[in-house]
């Protein structure tokens, strides 16, 4: 009894405590300058290209949706003959909503929520055109009704990608990791990014467009920023 006290009254004392902090220190300011509307390109040569409602997302099908509260999100669908890409984003101010509730969003738990079963998993995959180098993403292959998706996706904390590295579900653990990770400074702005596509990241490569599209979320915060390094060495790196 004593120890569960103890506990209990160390609880409270630290949610005190992030009360006061929060009290005193004001969230950064947000970098988001333009609506993702605006960001995301609309038009591509030689693309069909569409805005899909975000009801028909599968993080809305998982049933999550509602419960993200999001400050701004898109998802536009870009098809070409017979290939698709899917480029869905979310974006949380600074201070809108917990660390591990935006995590919600990778697929292994929305996509796998909705019906769909992960077939592959990486982690700090590079993802590069000729003239465009991101930051390391998740990657996963899912699979439904005979479709297949391969997968990129970033979970960005105050401008760094951010994973639970979980398998399977979402981590019911992940709050104390974000604590372990921030300590306090809970209160970073927060982007979830996916690029989707029913075909592999070497055949997007070869088509006209797609560098178009991935050049669109340095915007978000994706850009690889690597100044010590040539951009030959960082290409190198990158493939």
């Amino acid at each position: 009894m004593r120890i569960l006290l103890t506990i209990g009254a160390l609880v409270l004392l630290a949610a005190f405590g992030m009360r006061i902090y929060y009290g005193m220190v004001p969230p950064p300011e947000s970098t988001l300058e333009r609506p993702l509307k605006e960001i995301v390109p609309d038009q591509l040569a030689g693309w069909r290209t569409h805005t899909v409602p975000m009801d028909q997302s599968p993080e809305a099908a998982a049933r999550i949706e509602n419960f993200l509260n999001f400050d701004d999100a898109i998802f536009r669908v870009y098809e070409r003959g017979d290939t698709m890409i899917g480029l869905y984003i979310a974006y949380w101010t600074p201070g809108k909503t917990s660390y591990r509730w935006a995590g919600v969003h990778t697929p292994d738990t929305c996509w796998v929520l909705a019906g769909w079963k992960r077939t592959d998993r990486q982690y700090a995959v590079p993802l590069s055109t000729p003239t465009t180098t991101l930051k390391p993403a998740d990657f996963g292959t899912y699979v439904k009704d005979g479709i297949t998706q391969h997968v990129f996706f970033w979970h960005l904390v105050g401008g760094e990608p951010y994973t639970y590295e979980q398998e399977g579900l979402h981590n019911i653990f992940g709050a104390l990791q974000d604590v372990r990770e921030f300590g306090l400074n809970l209160r970073h702005e927060q982007f979830f990014i996916r690029l989707s596509s029913n075909r592999q990241l070497e055949d997007l490569r070869a088509l006209s467009g797609f560098d178009e599209i991935l050049k669109s979320l340095e915007d978000v915060g994706l850009a690889l920023e690597a100044p010590n390094l040539p951009r030959e060495e960082l290409q190198t790196a990158a493939n």
